[in-house]
Formats: C-alpha cells, structure tokens, sequence
C-alpha cells in the first residue's frame, strides 16, 4: 500500500525557528518531525510519496530515497494551494487504497492501523472546544462533512485519510475564505461522502504541532 505525507508548508506560525529549518525537520528528542511520522505509517506501506516545497532540499537530503527499505519518492508542489492541490498531483500515482497524513503532526502507528480495516476512513479527535471546521457526523457515526460546531463535543480533523481512487472521481474542492486559490481535502471528501461511506476512527493519540506552544507542549507530554 501507498502513502501520502504532506510536507509542504512554510510553517509561518513557527517562526522565526523554520525560517532555516522546514517544520517537518525540527526535532522532538533525537528524531525530526517527519521521522515520527514515518515511524507512525502501518505495517504493509511500501511505497512513500513526500509532497514538499518549502526548503524541500533539505527534507530530501535528510530522509534520502528510502525509509527503512520503503522507495521514497518527492513531489513538488507550487503553487501551494492546499491539500486538495497537493493531492491533484499524485493522482496518476495512486493505486488502490493509500492514507495520506500530514508530515508535521503526531499520529499513534495504532490509530492508522484501525483506519486500515475501512475501505475509506478519517481520523478525528474529540474535544470540547467550539470549531470552525469541525467534522460534521451523521446518525450512524460517519462522516459527512465540515461544519462550525454547536454541541458540546466537537470532532477536530487530524490529516490522516484513508483513501481510494473514489475520491478522484471528484474535483478538488475550493477552501472558501482563502486569500488566493487553495482546494481542501477533507472539502473534497465531503463530496465523495455522498455515494462512499466515511468511516470515523477516533484518535487515541494526536499531536498536532502549528504553533511554540504546540511544540513545547509535545515535547514535555512525550519525552
């Protein structure tokens, strides 16, 4: 099976640290970013396709061509224009299923291993914080879209989906509100929701790492 990590932001928020350094290299312990993530991918990936653009040499020249005998291949993607864009690029890449994460955050390896017993699922995360984009469920628990939440409990996207050629048959699907053209992939999702069920795997643990608080915060929790 395929992966897909995206690893193309410039990550502004954290500056000035990745203003020299892409945010999927910075490092938590004695490994980067992304190589947690690597670590995390399940059993049975065996070809990773690493979607950069920001400081992308450096990516490349720190992972090289391989993950523990997984071919690694790059793919540029410029303009950045979201992760439905990122996705465009590698659909004549695909086969089958893959799962896609995103190369800045923390995933459990468990919780992607419990994505793979779905022909398409998405990783989610419960919390008591009001969002503007959080999942939106229907009554049998899969999901269906985007929505702002009005309940207590709300489901924050993770960026970890797994995928099928399904969810090329659909146009990637514009980010409303951005300042230039960006297309979204859980949007995007939303469209192939409507004929494909999208199984909800509800993350155990998930570190998301945006901002220098999110940072510290995982390297004190984890280490």
């Amino acid at each position: 099976m395929q992966a897909v990590i995206l690893a193309a932001g410039l990550g502004t928020r954290l500056r000035p640290i990745t203003l020299t350094t892409p945010k999927p290299l910075l490092k938590i312990d004695d490994k980067t970013i992304i190589e947690h993530t690597l670590s995390s991918l399940p059993s049975g990936i065996d070809e990773i396709f690493i979607v950069v653009n920001y400081l992308r040499d450096q990516i490349r020249t720190h992972l090289g061509e391989q993950w523990n005998r997984i071919p690694i291949h790059y793919i540029v993607q410029d303009p950045l224009n979201g992760t439905g864009g990122a996705m465009m690029l590698l659909r004549n890449r695909l086969q089958d299923r893959f799962l896609v994460v995103n190369g800045d955050d923390l995933y459990a390896k468990e919780d992607l291993e419990m994505m793979m017993n779905y022909s398409t699922s998405i990783l989610l995360c419960p919390t008591e914080n009001q969002l503007q984009n959080g999942a939106d469920l229907n009554n049998e628990g899969l999901f269906i879209g985007l929505k702002v939440s009005d309940t207590q409990i709300s489901y924050r996207v993770c960026g970890a989906y797994l995928l099928d050629q399904s969810y090329f048959s659909y146009p990637p699907v514009t980010i409303d509100g951005s300042e230039h053209e960006e297309f979204g992939l859980p949007q995007t999702l939303a469209l192939l929701s409507k004929k494909h069920p999208i199984h909800v795997v509800m993350t155990t643990n998930w570190f998301p790492i945006g901002t220098p608080e999110e940072l510290s915060f995982v390297k004190t929790k984890l280490f």
